[in-house]
């Protein structure tokens, strides 16, 4: 709205104003990227810029309907200028400007604000509004009273002798202080009391005001009713009726303190650095709650490595557990070897199925309990422990989206709508790995690998141990070498034992320590291959595991976290730009202060 102006600046106050009012706008400015939350202000800040153009210095009263609100401003003129009654007549705000002429036919603006004009305001470039009274029936009314409350650079707050003090009263109250705005307190209707029920609600009042919101305004006790009633009677007017000219004695030490104009700049200043200053507020709350995000992505982040590192540990001790039962293994079945198949068995060589037996249970088989315990408890240990991990994982993220959803209303809801959506991505598929835990999967899977390995192990090695009897009984003297009654061994044992007999005793006995040694080698050579197919598996149990871990991270958490460090570089401008203006109202308040 444009109220006519009629305390026109020039000079140094002009030049200051001007840069009041670019400041109010470059602020403004800067709240726009705040989001739509801070509409509200950017408009409270346009129009405070607007009424710096104008420069009235606007005394607003306010309160609750019936309070006499209308009597109290007619009292202050000393003359019947507003309509007064006893429902809520005040339907739109009521300015009454100086001039040195009455007017008592408003001027009826579009924007529905009544101008008067009238001498007695208090002086020349003031103001007096009359708001409409809060808590009337007219719920329209109270936001008009409220939407004026940060224009104002006095508040006069009426309160009814009889009412006082309503919860609306408290709350307009409080916006007016948040605002840093100058505050008196009028218990008007005071003739309504007793002597001693004056000096009860006076001392309510205060003790609310104190308690309640912090802040010790000055009291007048009036009756407008009695003020007005006493002028109309004589037309002059002896002592102070109603107490009303307490209220203008105040009214014009305030006006004397500064020009108005000079108080005004000051004012509007001081709306704009606790707006500044709350807005500081909000934005470090925001950056808190980023960084407490942040910590708590990295400590997911940190999880990840721990959980790698953990897991090259485990596979470690696994790995070494292992090679001592394989190491174990080889020294048992070269025992074995060493034991049953040398040149003093010859004749005495036990059957094959007795052999193979023996080495199963003596040699292979209790390797093969040892490689289960020890290959078990590291499959058990990354399963347990990813379980865990995945479940942490979980309960971390979740205390992330609660943490989103408490304070997302103080957020940008755009921005911070996208981090949850994937948040809850992030939490799907940290259940989906959990669950591929749950079922066993895992461990059936190597299970298989392990049995395949060691059957092939166990079939191989026993085969050629296997030969190895049949070379034995080769050499046996008594063995039939052809002949329709001949053992089923007699032929194969012909075959083995011919070099013996062409080549003498010492061809036979190098023959068969060559065919030890290659037995020995052999055997080596297939513990290794069993030993590496079990290491394999691990390696690749551990390195699916890794991968798993790598990719959340770097799928799922890395774009969280970067819209964190989004959500930080611009709460951290904000705040910057914050402090600028901040020093920007500083400078500009000693320059206008400087100015008297």
């Amino acid at each position: 709205m444009t109220l006519t102006t009629v305390n026109a600046l020039d000079g140094t106050l002009a030049a200051l104003r001007e840069s009041e009012i670019r400041l109010l706008t470059d602020i403004g400015a800067t709240l726009a990227d705040m989001g739509e939350g801070a509409q509200d202000e950017r408009q409270r800040l346009a129009d405070v810029a607007q009424d710096l153009r104008d420069m009235f210095f606007l005394v607003v009263v306010i309160g609750e309907f019936n309070a006499g609100k209308s009597s109290f401003v007619n009292a202050l003129l000393a003359d019947n200028l507003l309509p007064m009654g006893i429902t809520p007549t005040t339907e739109a705000i009521e300015l009454i400007r100086y001039d040195p002429q009455v007017n008592r036919k408003p001027n009826l603006r579009p924007d529905g604000i009544r101008e008067w004009t009238h001498p007695n305001t208090g002086a020349p470039g003031v103001a007096l509004v009359d708001t409409p009274g809060t808590g009337s029936v007219f719920q329209k009314h109270e936001r008009v009273a409220r939407s004026f409350l940060h224009r104002s650079d006095l508040v006069v707050f009426v309160v009814s002798a009889k009412r006082a003090f309503a919860e609306t009263e408290r709350l307009y109250l409080e916006v007016a202080r948040n605002y840093g705005k100058k505050i008196i307190l009028v218990v008007n209707q005071i003739d309504l009391l007793q002597p001693k029920e004056q000096v009860e609600v006076r001392r309510f009042i205060e003790q609310q005001v104190d308690e309640l919101l912090s802040i010790r305004p000055l009291l007048f006790m009036v009756s407008a009713k009695e003020a007005l009633s006493a002028r109309n009677a004589s037309g002059a007017v002896v002592g102070d009726p109603g107490g009303m000219e307490a209220v203008r004695a105040h009214l014009r030490g305030v006006f004397n303190e500064a020009p108005p104009a000079q108080q005004k700049l000051i004012a509007q200043l001081d709306m704009a650095e606790r707006l500044v200053k709350d807005y500081q507020g909000t934005v470090q709350r925001k950056a808190d709650l980023v960084n407490i995000d942040t910590t708590k992505v990295r400590e997911v982040q940190r999880e990840l490595e721990q959980q790698s590192v953990g897991l090259s540990a485990q596979l470690k001790v696994a790995r070494g557990e292992i090679d001592s039962v394989f190491e174990g293994m080889r020294r048992r079945g070269i025992n074995f070897i060493d034991t049953n198949f040398s040149i003093r068995k010859i004749g005495r060589t036990p059957k094959r199925e007795v052999l193979q037996a023996e080495f199963q249970e003596v040699v292979i088989g209790r390797a093969l309990r040892d490689i289960g315990e020890a290959t078990n408890g590291y499959i058990n240990a990354v399963v347990d422990n990813s379980r865990l991990y995945w479940r942490g994982v979980i309960d971390r993220l979740n205390q992330l989206r609660e943490l989103m959803e408490q304070e997302v209303t103080g957020l940008d809801s755009g921005i911070y709508s996208e981090q949850r959506e994937a948040l809850q991505e992030a939490i799907q598929i940290a259940e989906s790995e959990l669950k591929t835990y749950s079922t066993g999967k895992i461990v059936t899977e190597i299970q298989e690998i392990f049995e395949t390995n060691s059957a092939g192990f166990t079939t191989s090695v026993l085969a050629s141990l296997g030969g190895l009897v049949l070379i034995l009984l080769a050499l046996a003297p008594a063995g039939p070498i052809i002949g329709a009654g001949a053992a089923p061994l007699a032929f194969p044992a012909f075959v083995f034992g011919a070099p013996i007999l062409l080549g003498g005793g010492y061809f036979a006995l190098r023959y068969f320590r060559g065919v030890v040694s290659d037995t020995k080698r052999d055997l080596h050579q297939r513990i290794d291959e069993l030993e590496k197919s079990y290491e394999t598996a691990l390696d690749d149990l551990t390195n699916k595991e890794r991968t798993r871990l790598t990719q959340y991270g770097t799928q799922v958490l890395t774009p969280i976290f970067s819209r964190l460090e989004v959500l930080a570089q611009r709460y951290a401008a904000q705040q910057s730009a914050l402090r600028a203006h901040l020093t920007q109202l500083a400078a500009l308040r000693e320059q206008i202060e400087k100015a008297r």
